[in-house]
């Protein structure tokens, strides 16, 4: 799975317009925390309608680090200090960390899984053999793991993910 941030087929004028869709839905229903307002977008529409809502998540998702790494902001943080009374602008979350993202960011997500001849994607298991996480200059990997370290396909699969960025 990857996620990239921001997305690259966005205008400037769409991406606002998205932003200022998802704002007037939380203000409708009075909602005061961060969140994930997510909505479709059709690469092949000629008008400026060209996006769908689709869901909200009153929670952080896992690629919420893409997030992170282009505004600047570390969002877990962000929610603890707005649930203890700050506001947006106070903990640097203000409309130009949203609506300028710095540079591009890619999340790619490291999972246990088998691939069937058919094609289905199954969780498994295992011991690893040897684990070194990603590192460097704009590199941020967020899992576990170490040499001997088993994994089971009880839990959720993933092990890591590896978010890169770049400022330009």
């Amino acid at each position: 799975m990857i996620e990239i941030a921001p997305a690259p087929q966005l205008t400037d004028s769409i991406r606002r317009d998205i932003i200022e869709a998802a704002v007037r839905l939380a203000k409708s229903v009075e909602y005061s925390n961060l969140g994930t307002f997510e909505f479709l977008f059709d690469v092949d529409s000629k008008t400026e309608e060209a996006f769908y809502f689709i869901e909200t998540n009153a929670r952080l998702q896992v690629e919420h680090t893409v997030t992170e790494a282009v505004t600047g902001v570390d969002i877990v943080q962000a929610q603890i200090q707005l649930a203890e009374g700050a506001t947006l602008n106070a903990i640097g979350f203000d409309d130009s960390a949203v609506s300028k993202p710095e540079g591009f960011a890619i999340q790619t997500r490291i999972n246990m899984e088998t691939l069937s001849g058919n094609g289905m994607v199954k969780p498994s298991g295992g011991t690893l053999i040897s684990y070194e996480a990603p590192s460097g200059p704009g590199v941020r990997t967020d899992g576990f793991g170490y040499a001997g370290y088993t994994t089971t396909p009880a839990f959720d699969s993933l092990l890591a993910k590896v978010i890169t960025h770049s400022p330009s």
